[in-house]
Formats: C-alpha cells, structure tokens, sequence
C-alpha cells in the first residue's frame, strides 16, 4: 500500500474571505477544517510511523552476537512486526484521507 497524495493536492478549508463569498445559505465546515489539519498532522509524521523499528531491525541484523533459530524466529517476529507497522501507518492515512475527500467543505448555514 502507498501513501495517499499529499494534503496540497486537496481544496483547503476555506478561510473568512473565501467564505464571505460563498453563496447565500452556505458556511465553510468545520468537520472540514478538523479533518484538513488531521491529515496534514497524519501526513508530516506518517514516516516516523513507518519507521520506528527500522534501528531495530538493522541492529538485529547487524550482530551476530545472538544466533540460533530462537534468534531466526525473533528476528522474523521483528521483521513481521516492522512490515505491519507500515501497513497500519498507511492505512491509518488512507482512512483519514477518505473521510476528508468524502467531507463537503461547505454547508447550509442554520
């Protein structure tokens, strides 16, 4: 899985003077705004996420100080658990992502 397009890519909330021009009957969403930065926050640490155990994996994989198959079978449970860690981080983005592009940036005022 890959990382969704980054958050320049989407219509950003509309501020004051945007939304002083929008149509009678219609005010900028807040759910948008929150979602907007969420994505944003998402999207600027995503790759710290990613890579949290990565110093893990190369100092286990950079010793031989431990060996035998208990050593192969935690390295492979490190491994497993690095591999899943990505595949949250990105799906975590992707869930935030989707939620935002199906959020309308505008509605009717009350």
């Amino acid at each position: 899985m890959s990382v969704p397009p980054p958050p320049g890519s989407l219509p950003p909330p509309l501020d004051a003077i945007a939304a002083a021009e929008l149509p009678p009957g219609q005010r900028p969403n807040p759910e948008y705004r929150t979602l907007y930065q969420a994505y944003v926050d998402a999207y600027g640490s995503v790759d710290r996420v990613r890579t949290a155990l990565d110093p893990a994996v190369r100092t286990f994989g950079s010793t031989d100080a431990w060996l035998g198959p208990e050593a192969r079978t935690w390295g492979a449970e490190l491994e497993a658990k690095q591999a899943a860690l990505r595949r949250a981080a990105d799906h975590i983005l992707w869930d935030v992502y989707d939620r935002l592009v199906a959020t309308a940036r505008t509605i009717p005022s009350v």
